[in-house]
Protein backbone atom coordinates (compact mmCIF):
# COMPACT_ATOMS: atom_id res chain seq x y z
CA UNK A 1 0.00 0.00 0.00
CA UNK A 2 1.35 3.42 -0.99
CA UNK A 3 0.33 6.27 1.32
CA UNK A 4 0.59 10.02 0.68
CA UNK A 5 -0.10 12.29 3.69
CA UNK A 6 1.69 15.43 4.87
CA UNK A 7 0.78 14.85 8.53
CA UNK A 8 3.91 13.07 9.79
CA UNK A 9 2.39 11.71 13.00
CA UNK A 10 -0.74 10.45 11.26
CA UNK A 11 1.34 8.89 8.47
CA UNK A 12 3.48 7.02 10.99
CA UNK A 13 0.36 5.77 12.78
CA UNK A 14 -1.09 4.51 9.49
CA UNK A 15 2.17 2.78 8.62
CA UNK A 16 2.36 1.03 11.99
CA UNK A 17 -1.24 -0.15 11.81
CA UNK A 18 -1.11 -1.41 8.23
CA UNK A 19 2.23 -3.17 8.78
CA UNK A 20 0.79 -4.88 11.85
CA UNK A 21 -2.11 -5.99 9.63
CA UNK A 22 0.36 -7.70 7.28
CA UNK A 23 0.72 -5.13 4.51
CA UNK A 24 3.91 -3.85 2.93
CA UNK A 25 3.71 -0.06 3.22
CA UNK A 26 5.42 2.84 1.45
CA UNK A 27 4.71 6.08 3.33
CA UNK A 28 5.37 9.44 1.66
CA UNK A 29 5.08 12.97 3.06
CA UNK A 30 3.64 14.52 -0.10
CA UNK A 31 2.15 13.58 -3.46
CA UNK A 32 5.27 14.46 -5.44
CA UNK A 33 7.36 11.95 -3.50
CA UNK A 34 4.55 9.39 -3.64
CA UNK A 35 4.30 9.65 -7.41
CA UNK A 36 8.08 9.24 -7.75
CA UNK A 37 7.77 6.01 -5.70
CA UNK A 38 4.97 4.46 -7.79
CA UNK A 39 7.21 2.25 -9.92
CA UNK A 40 9.36 1.15 -6.97
CA UNK A 41 6.41 0.48 -4.68
CA UNK A 42 4.21 -1.06 -7.41
CA UNK A 43 1.25 -0.79 -5.01
CA UNK A 44 -1.89 -2.90 -4.96
CA UNK A 45 -3.72 0.08 -3.44
CA UNK A 46 -3.04 3.80 -2.91
CA UNK A 47 -4.20 5.79 0.10
CA UNK A 48 -3.95 9.57 -0.32
CA UNK A 49 -4.89 12.61 1.70
CA UNK A 50 -6.99 15.20 -0.13
CA UNK A 51 -5.54 18.35 1.47
CA UNK A 52 -1.78 18.47 0.90
CA UNK A 53 0.51 21.41 0.05
CA UNK A 54 1.80 21.51 -3.51
CA UNK A 55 0.06 18.69 -5.35
CA UNK A 56 -3.24 17.97 -3.62
CA UNK A 57 -5.03 14.63 -3.52
CA UNK A 58 -7.27 15.31 -6.51
CA UNK A 59 -4.28 16.31 -8.65
CA UNK A 60 -2.36 13.26 -7.45
CA UNK A 61 -5.32 11.06 -8.35
CA UNK A 62 -5.37 12.48 -11.87
CA UNK A 63 -1.62 11.82 -12.23
CA UNK A 64 -2.15 8.22 -11.14
CA UNK A 65 -5.00 7.66 -13.58
CA UNK A 66 -3.02 9.24 -16.43
CA UNK A 67 -0.28 6.63 -15.88
CA UNK A 68 -1.32 3.51 -17.88
CA UNK A 69 0.43 1.18 -15.41
CA UNK A 70 -1.70 2.42 -12.51
CA UNK A 71 -4.86 3.51 -14.28
CA UNK A 72 -6.98 0.90 -12.48
CA UNK A 73 -5.07 0.62 -9.18
CA UNK A 74 -7.58 1.12 -6.33
CA UNK A 75 -7.37 4.55 -4.65
CA UNK A 76 -8.90 5.60 -1.32
CA UNK A 77 -8.97 9.32 -0.59
CA UNK A 78 -8.75 10.65 2.97
CA UNK A 79 -10.10 14.04 3.99
CA UNK A 80 -9.68 15.97 7.23
CA UNK A 81 -12.96 17.78 6.81
CA UNK A 82 -16.46 16.90 5.76
CA UNK A 83 -16.33 16.19 2.05
CA UNK A 84 -18.81 18.14 -0.03
CA UNK A 85 -20.93 16.44 -2.63
CA UNK A 86 -19.08 18.38 -5.34
CA UNK A 87 -15.71 17.16 -4.02
CA UNK A 88 -16.92 13.56 -4.00
CA UNK A 89 -18.26 13.83 -7.54
CA UNK A 90 -14.96 15.33 -8.70
CA UNK A 91 -13.04 12.52 -7.06
CA UNK A 92 -15.22 9.78 -8.51
CA UNK A 93 -15.07 11.38 -11.95
CA UNK A 94 -11.28 11.39 -11.74
CA UNK A 95 -11.21 7.74 -10.70
CA UNK A 96 -11.36 7.56 -6.89
CA UNK A 97 -12.65 4.22 -5.61
CA UNK A 98 -13.64 5.29 -2.11
CA UNK A 99 -13.50 8.07 0.51
CA UNK A 100 -12.89 8.09 4.25
CA UNK A 101 -13.17 11.14 6.51
CA UNK A 102 -10.67 11.85 9.30
CA UNK A 103 -10.73 11.01 12.14
CA UNK A 104 -11.68 7.47 11.20
CA UNK A 105 -11.58 4.02 12.74
CA UNK A 106 -8.62 1.92 11.64
CA UNK A 107 -10.99 -1.05 11.56
CA UNK A 108 -13.22 0.80 9.08
CA UNK A 109 -10.18 1.66 6.95
CA UNK A 110 -9.07 -1.98 7.04
CA UNK A 111 -12.53 -3.11 5.92
CA UNK A 112 -12.50 -0.65 3.02
CA UNK A 113 -9.02 -1.77 1.96
CA UNK A 114 -9.93 -5.45 2.06
CA UNK A 115 -13.15 -4.86 0.12
CA UNK A 116 -11.32 -2.94 -2.62
CA UNK A 117 -8.52 -5.50 -2.86
CA UNK A 118 -11.03 -8.33 -3.11
CA UNK A 119 -12.88 -6.53 -5.89
CA UNK A 120 -9.73 -5.50 -7.76
CA UNK A 121 -7.94 -8.86 -7.48
CA UNK A 122 -10.63 -11.56 -7.48
CA UNK A 123 -8.10 -14.31 -8.23
CA UNK A 124 -6.73 -13.91 -4.70
CA UNK A 125 -9.75 -15.61 -3.29
CA UNK A 126 -13.39 -15.81 -2.59
CA UNK A 127 -12.74 -15.69 1.14
CA UNK A 128 -9.76 -13.39 1.22
CA UNK A 129 -7.25 -15.99 2.38
CA UNK A 130 -6.46 -18.04 -0.72
CA UNK A 131 -4.31 -17.12 -3.70
CA UNK A 132 -4.91 -19.45 -6.64
CA UNK A 133 -3.11 -19.27 -10.00
CA UNK A 134 -3.02 -21.99 -12.67
CA UNK A 135 -3.13 -24.98 -10.34
CA UNK A 136 -0.95 -23.34 -7.70
CA UNK A 137 -2.80 -22.58 -4.47
CA UNK A 138 -1.48 -20.64 -1.48
CA UNK A 139 -3.37 -20.75 1.79
CA UNK A 140 -2.56 -17.56 3.71
CA UNK A 141 -4.13 -18.67 6.99
CA UNK A 142 -1.85 -21.66 7.54
CA UNK A 143 0.87 -20.67 5.01
CA UNK A 144 0.60 -23.87 3.00
CA UNK A 145 1.23 -24.25 -0.73
CA UNK A 146 -0.32 -26.81 -3.07
CA UNK A 147 0.09 -27.86 -6.69
CA UNK A 148 -3.15 -29.63 -7.45
CA UNK A 149 -3.82 -31.67 -4.30
CA UNK A 150 -0.14 -32.11 -3.44
CA UNK A 151 1.16 -30.03 -0.55
CA UNK A 152 4.62 -28.55 -1.12
CA UNK A 153 7.17 -28.49 1.68
CA UNK A 154 8.27 -24.88 1.39
CA UNK A 155 10.43 -22.97 3.82
CA UNK A 156 9.12 -19.69 5.25
CA UNK A 157 11.21 -17.64 2.82
CA UNK A 158 10.19 -19.78 -0.16
CA UNK A 159 6.52 -19.30 0.72
CA UNK A 160 7.06 -15.55 1.07
CA UNK A 161 8.74 -15.43 -2.35
CA UNK A 162 6.02 -17.29 -4.23
CA UNK A 163 3.32 -15.29 -2.41
CA UNK A 164 4.96 -11.98 -3.35
CA UNK A 165 5.30 -13.08 -6.98
CA UNK A 166 1.74 -14.45 -7.08
CA UNK A 167 0.00 -11.35 -5.77
CA UNK A 168 2.02 -9.30 -8.27
CA UNK A 169 1.59 -11.74 -11.16
CA UNK A 170 2.58 -10.31 -14.50
CA UNK A 171 4.62 -7.54 -12.85
CA UNK A 172 8.40 -7.49 -12.58
CA UNK A 173 9.62 -7.28 -8.98
CA UNK A 174 13.15 -6.02 -8.52
CA UNK A 175 15.62 -8.04 -6.49
CA UNK A 176 15.99 -5.05 -4.18
CA UNK A 177 12.26 -4.98 -3.44
CA UNK A 178 12.18 -8.74 -2.87
CA UNK A 179 15.10 -8.56 -0.45
CA UNK A 180 13.47 -5.63 1.34
CA UNK A 181 10.02 -7.23 1.49
CA UNK A 182 11.15 -10.71 2.54
CA UNK A 183 14.45 -10.24 4.38
CA UNK A 184 13.94 -6.63 5.49
CA UNK A 185 16.90 -5.08 3.69
CA UNK A 186 17.76 -3.88 0.18
CA UNK A 187 21.54 -4.25 0.29
CA UNK A 188 21.67 -7.97 0.96
CA UNK A 189 23.44 -10.56 -1.13
CA UNK A 190 21.30 -11.23 -4.24
CA UNK A 191 22.81 -14.72 -4.38
CA UNK A 192 20.77 -15.58 -1.27
CA UNK A 193 17.60 -14.71 -3.19
CA UNK A 194 18.76 -16.61 -6.26
CA UNK A 195 19.46 -19.72 -4.19
CA UNK A 196 15.99 -19.61 -2.63
CA UNK A 197 14.33 -19.15 -6.02
CA UNK A 198 16.31 -22.05 -7.48
CA UNK A 199 15.13 -24.29 -4.64
CA UNK A 200 11.57 -23.00 -4.99
CA UNK A 201 11.48 -23.76 -8.72
CA UNK A 202 12.51 -27.34 -8.06
CA UNK A 203 9.80 -27.82 -5.43
CA UNK A 204 7.17 -26.33 -7.75
CA UNK A 205 8.00 -28.88 -10.44
CA UNK A 206 6.50 -27.94 -13.80
CA UNK A 207 4.98 -24.82 -12.19
CA UNK A 208 8.48 -23.57 -11.47
CA UNK A 209 8.76 -22.48 -15.10
CA UNK A 210 6.33 -19.65 -14.30
CA UNK A 211 9.06 -17.87 -12.33
CA UNK A 212 11.08 -15.93 -14.89
CA UNK A 213 14.30 -14.01 -14.36
CA UNK A 214 14.16 -10.72 -16.28
CA UNK A 215 17.80 -9.80 -16.85
CA UNK A 216 18.83 -6.63 -15.06
CA UNK A 217 15.34 -6.05 -13.65
CA UNK A 218 14.21 -8.82 -11.33
CA UNK A 219 11.68 -11.67 -11.31
CA UNK A 220 8.16 -12.10 -12.63
CA UNK A 221 5.48 -14.76 -12.31
CA UNK A 222 4.68 -15.21 -15.99
CA UNK A 223 1.18 -16.71 -16.29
Amino acid sequence: ILIADDDKDFLEMLERYLKSAGFDVFGCHNAKIAYSQLIKANPDLILTDVEMPGINGFEFLKMIRDNPKFSITPVIMMSGKKISEIDMIEGYQNGSDDYIVKPFSMHVLSAKIKALLKRAYPERDKKGNIVSIKGLKLSLDDRKAFVGNKELKLTKKEFDIILLLSISKGKIISKEKMLDSIWGYQSGDPHTLEAHISSLRKKLGSKGNMIKNVSGQGYILDV
